[in-house]
């Protein structure tokens, strides 16, 4: 695991929401990926110009905010095309039994996603696996 800290930045959220959707998606990533594949996380952070940004920020007399970006990449199965528009519905499951021996309820994307949307923030994926 390699860990770079480069500069300091502070976040506005809820530190406890956006840990449950990150562990979600490495969660998630584990699940999915057979034995001897690779999970692999990069946080990162980007800054912009906090002219735009919401009437909270602006109050607070900063001119940048951080957008917090994680992404998390594995070489498990992937995700049929025919299924991508429904990643993020809620009770969405996909081969069930073959890919994660039954468990899970279907909820977390669907529940991480609504995290992200509170903060402002956008969830995607990128997948182009077959989805076995």
């Amino acid at each position: 695991m390699d860990f770079v800290a480069q500069n300091a930045v502070s976040l506005y959220i809820d530190v406890y929401k956006v840990d449950q959707v990150i562990r979600n998606l490495i969660t998630n990533a584990i699940k999915f990926t057979g034995s001897g594949g690779v999970v692999e996380v990069k946080i990162s952070c980007q800054l912009q110009d906090a002219s735009n940004a919401n009437s909270i920020i602006s109050k607070m007399g900063v001119d940048a905010v951080g957008v917090l970006r994680v992404e998390v990449t594995d070489n498990g199965a992937g995700i049929d095309p025919a299924d991508h528009s429904k990643v993020f519905g809620e009770f969405s499951q996909f081969n069930r039994n073959e890919l994660q021996g039954g468990g899970g309820s279907g909820l977390g994307l669907w529940i991480s996603r609504r995290i992200i949307h509170m903060h402002k923030g956008h969830m995607g994926f990128v997948s182009a696996g077959r989805g076995l």
